[in-house]
């Protein structure tokens, strides 16, 4: 995912690398890669690491920010050692509210804020938040985060901040200069859908938190030619925050009905769920392709976009024009 600040790194060394735990603790730690691996039990996850604005491109009317399309996020192993086993070592104190986490990208300004994020103590110690050095059995890649990546499986990537070298845990709540990106940055409306009408101010906002449901066919794309008569294999993928894929169904008449996807194997409810189904075209000409999933809490796509200033969370049941010839 992207850089927030201009000052990032180009170059560190494991070796003298250290991870600083610091705070509202009863012991502050100076952790080198070695330490932290030693500490716990390694854990592994497959997990969804996605850019807040996926898909910001096709708000309408525009919204500033990069004009993202549906590309922004990936699906990897993660290996590393749970927060909570880091925590816990450094002795979190009784009243703490926060954990605050911190890179090694700076900002060249003082004027500007450093880039920190914070989870609430609880979700802090859940077990499943982890701190990871490897990514689909190597090295995390640098511009992925090397040598260290803090992972929040089923939230937004603005979460996951890499090359973290510093966790505080605070007993009051992350506030001032440095707290922009947790009390301005990467809201939206507090609202059931998210979303105000375009040129309106929402009441009040909160953090963009966890992943909608979401789908997508990756098999063909827009302007694809497929063959009139001849059975097809449309796939894709369906994932969520968390609650896990329940269904996936696909419609090849642009809506008008809908088939069921058999769903691919299980790595994870916070992992992509692939899904495929066999389709033929008996009529020439164009079709839309349309998929949906519904999670395991019952939350299914909806059928229609909605808009809030951020471009946030989008996951709209997306529609695929094809040519059948």
């Amino acid at each position: 995912m992207r850089y927030h600040l201009a000052n990032i790194p180009t170059a560190i060394d494991p070796d003298t690398y250290r991870l600083v735990v610091k705070g509202h603790v009863n012991t502050t730690l100076n952790l080198s890669l070695v330490e932290l691996k030693a500490l716990a039990n390694h854990v592994e996850l497959v997990a969804v690491n996605q850019c807040s604005g996926n898909s910001r491109g096709f708000s309408s009317p525009r919204v500033f920010g990069a004009q993202l399309a549906n590309g922004a996020m990936g699906n990897a192993r993660w290996v590393g050692v749970p927060l909570k086993a880091v925590l816990e070592k450094a002795g979190v104190k009784a009243g703490a509210k926060q954990v605050m986490f911190n890179g090694l990208d700076q900002p060249v300004l003082p004027t500007t804020s450093d880039f920190r994020k914070t989870l609430n103590i609880d979700h802090a110690l859940d077990g499943e938040v982890m701190l990871a050095w490897q990514m689909n059995g190597s090295d995390i890649p640098f511009l992925n985060g090397f040598p260290l990546k803090l992972i929040v499986p089923g939230y937004f990537g603005t979460y996951w901040v890499k090359h973290l070298s510093e966790i505080e845990v605070l007993d009051q709540q992350f506030e001032g200069h440095d707290a922009l990106f947790m009390t301005k940055a990467y809201r939206i409306p507090d609202n059931e859908c998210n979303c105000i009408t375009p040129g309106t101010t929402p009441d009040k906002t909160r953090p963009i938190s966890t992943l909608p449901v979401r789908s997508f066919i990756t098999s063909v794309t827009n302007g694809s030619v497929i063959p009139v008569g001849r059975t097809i294999e449309l796939k894709g993928i369906a994932f969520d925050g968390g609650a896990g894929i329940k269904l996936v169904e696909v419609s090849i008449d642009g809506g008008k009905t809908w088939r069921t996807a058999k769903l691919g194997s299980d790595l994870g409810r916070y992992s992509f769920r692939e899904w495929i189904l066999p389709v033929k075209f008996n009529i020439k000409g164009g079709a839309v392709l349309m998929v949906r999933a519904t999670n395991r809490q019952g939350e299914v796509q909806p059928p229609n976009s909605t808009w809030n200033p951020g471009g946030y969370r989008r996951h709209v049941i997306e529609s695929t024009g094809v040519m059948i010839v």
